[in-house]
């Protein structure tokens, strides 16, 4: 990648995003990242940081340091975690900070030097100079802005992984790929510099971001007109309406947006369809109106989910408008509520409560410590295994489970009942349907969700709102999820994959806050699996026993698609199959063979480690495969600094979490994967892939 191509990615990254929003997010990260340079703020700041996480002393561990200032700054700013420019951000403060903490540790030593990560930091004693750490911010943002743009939709980094030849790029040329744009980039920084820190000084903090935007205007040249949203939207905006509140009377207080999507859940011809009289049925009694309030919630975050389509910048606003019956304790949380649903999908949140017309439930909430849980089943094999554990270590789990119908409610109300059979037990399973009506009669039809990137992101916040409903109602304080550690951290494997943050740490922590604001009680939210690889976690499921429900549990990403995928290629289908093409179902048999179970596992329509589909056919499958054995090649080979600057991701800061650990685990799944590869994978597909390796 030379200086033309590299200044070209990068106007055209600028052009896409827009200048003027560039410069916000710029200047507004830079504000708060200089109270680290002042040593009184720092000093305070690292303190509490450190007493937050309970680690009993005034020190931070080196893989938790750079997540924890930039968790600091968004509790400070909040509009600093916007996304896109949120993540760039978020991404460029982490490594600046490492930069700062190991020297002689940048983008242009990956893969060539053996930095080591300091293993503590005593706060308050290190010094940092602004300017090298403003210019290590910059370059990384650079960097990072580069990298974002080629996650857009209809790129896919087509550019960045394929030489001209349209051949795979090797490991080492990517490495070179990225220490050419980290120069640039770092070009780029000492240019702009000097403007940012003027930019500081200006009295109006318009007068700044109009600044640096003339000079990334100048230095990229004009922005073409984009399709994206202002960055800094009204907060009165509204997309999102919940009820029969009509628009013009909502207009007098919010701006209502042309393209806003409305729900019914509770009207005599509702457009979305929720099973509410099965919870009412469950309990056997109607729940508390809080409940209710907390359920309505979790079907309106997942259906604005479905229905609001990201912009080519991936990013979104949700401006929801909804009646609660207990509005006042929502309105106290709102802030929780917020952060808790922007982390989970990285978007822009904004929830505007009013009151709705039924009475409040005056009885308060307890719970108590005993062998009851309740436990997320959502099909999966991970969840399977949780099941699995629960019951093996003496606890008495209350099962929850949501699907839209079809297929995936047959196989999640089969495994309960296999699960009864097997353990001469019966189990409690509250199963949830939420999906848009078919009805005729449906007030405000809603047509089919809208073709985007990103599609169900939001999905855990409303099975967590199931799991706290029935935890709250039965005085249950555990609630477990369970998810392969290097999904629920879930890194970005490679320049063209987006990601999620479904069962990430600091998500359940904020969930886990919301609940405890909104209804005084705590809820323990764990994840078991977060320490464990899913060949671990597949070995829960090695007894003989358990084969038949191993092979009922589902993994796939396509598996609503599966049987028409088998008529396509003329194979028939056995009700059971996984494609096989997709990154869940790889790791899905990475872990199989781990835990020495491949023969319970399901039937696949395509071997990926026998007959994977030539280049020119499936191109998207056979390079998600290259992004994955790449990527575990980074996480074995590269030292712990450069992992961290890597994959900024596996900095942690969230209670009762050890990065170290983490980091640990998903160096043992990459050995997974590489061990499973290097056995199973026959010549033709090992020749496909060998240009992404070497």
């Amino acid at each position: 990648m030379n200086l033309k191509l590299s200044t070209a990615l990068m106007r055209t990254a600028v052009g896409r995003i827009g200048h003027q929003h560039i410069a916000q997010s710029l200047t507004q990260t830079t504000q708060s990242l200089m109270e680290i340079c002042d040593p009184s703020k720092r000093r305070s700041m690292l303190v509490r940081l450190a007493r937050g996480v309970r680690l009993g002393s005034a020190n931070l561990d080196g893989w938790t340091l750079p997540d924890a200032v930039w968790t600091e700054l968004c509790l400070q700013q909040t509009s600093l975690s916007r996304y896109p420019l949120g993540e760039i951000a978020e991404r460029a403060v982490k490594q600046a900070m490492l930069l700062q903490i190991v020297p002689g540790v940048t983008h242009k030593s990956i893969g060539t030097s053996h930095g080591s990560l300091l293993s503590s930091i005593r706060l308050g004693t290190r010094r940092f100079r602004q300017s090298t750490l403003l210019r290590d911010f910059l370059a990384c943002y650079f960097f990072d802005l580069c990298v974002d743009y080629l996650r857009r939709p209809g790129i896919l980094c087509r550019g960045y992984n394929f030489s001209k030849k349209g051949e795979m790029i090797s490991l080492v040329a990517e490495h070179k790929l990225r220490a050419t744009l980290a120069a640039q980039s770092a070009m780029w920084a000492n240019r702009i510099l000097p403007f940012l820190q003027r930019a500081r000084r200006r009295k109006n903090p318009a007068d700044g971001i109009g600044l640096v935007g003339e000079v990334l205007q100048e230095l990229f040249g004009v922005a073409p007109p984009g399709k994206e949203r202002s960055q800094d939207c009204d907060p009165r905006d509204v997309n999102v309406i919940v009820g029969t509140r009509s628009s013009a009377l909502i207009r007098e207080t919010h701006t209502v947006d042309k393209n806003t999507h409305r729900f019914l859940l509770h009207d005599p011809r509702p457009n979305v369809t929720a099973s509410f009289e099965t919870l009412d049925e469950f309990l056997q009694r109607p729940p508390h109106s809080r409940v209710k309030d907390l359920i309505d919630l979790g079907v309106t975050v997942y259906m604005s989910d479905l229905y609001t389509k990201r912009e080519h910048n991936l990013g979104r606003r949700l401006g929801i408008f909804m009646p609660l019956r207990d509005c006042d304790s929502w309105s106290d949380a709102q802030k929780e509520v917020e952060r808790a649903v922007a982390y989970l999908g990285r978007d822009d949140v904004q929830f505007h409560f009013v009151k709705r017309k039924e009475q409040k439930s005056p009885r308060k909430f307890t719970v108590k410590p005993d062998k009851r849980c309740v436990c997320l089943l959502s099909g999966g094999l991970d969840s399977l295994a949780g099941a699995v554990w629960a019951i093996e270590n003496g606890l008495t789990p209350i099962f929850v489970s949501h699907s839209a119908g079809g297929q995936l409610t047959h196989l999640q109300k089969s495994l309960v009942e296999k699960l009864g059979k097997k353990y001469r037990r019966t189990f409690q399973h509250l199963h949830f349907y939420v999906a848009k009506s078919m009805s005729r009669k449906a007030r405000y039809p809603l047509s089919a969700p809208p073709h985007t990137l990103m599609v169900q992101h939001l999905r855990s916040f409303l099975f967590l709102a199931l799991a706290s409903a029935v935890a709250l109602e039965r005085k249950i304080d555990r609630i477990y999820v369970f998810e392969n550690g290097p999904l629920a951290l879930n890194p970005l494997i490679s320049e063209g994959r987006v990601n999620t943050h479904t069962a990430h740490p600091h998500f359940l922590g904020l969930f886990q806050k919301m609940i405890h604001k909104v209804f005084g009680v705590e809820l323990h939210i764990r994840n078991p699996f977060r320490y464990m690889t899913k060949g671990e976690v597949a070995a829960v499921l090695t007894s003989p026993k358990l084969g038949s429900l191993v092979k009922s549990s589902n993994s796939c990403w396509n598996w609503f698609k599966v049987p028409v995928i088998a008529k396509n290629m003329g194979v028939r289908w056995d009700g059971q199959s996984h494609d096989g093409l997709c990154l869940p179902c790889i790791l899905r048999r990475v872990s199989m063979d781990r835990a020495g179970i491949a023969k319970s596992d399901a039937s696949y329509l395509i071997d990926s480690f026998t007959a994977f589909p030539r280049k020119g056919t499936h191109d998207d499958a056979l390079m998600a495969l290259a992004d994955l054995l790449r990527f575990c090649q980074n996480v074995r080979s590269l030292s712990d600094a450069e992992l961290l600057l890597y994959a900024p991701e596996f900095s942690v800061y969230e209670e009762r979490i050890d990065a170290e650990e983490l980091s640990r685990m998903y160096r043992e799944q990459a050995e997974e994967v590489q061990r499973c590869f290097q056995k199973r994978l026959q010549r033709q597909v090992s020749q496909a892939l060998a240009p992404a390796l070497f």
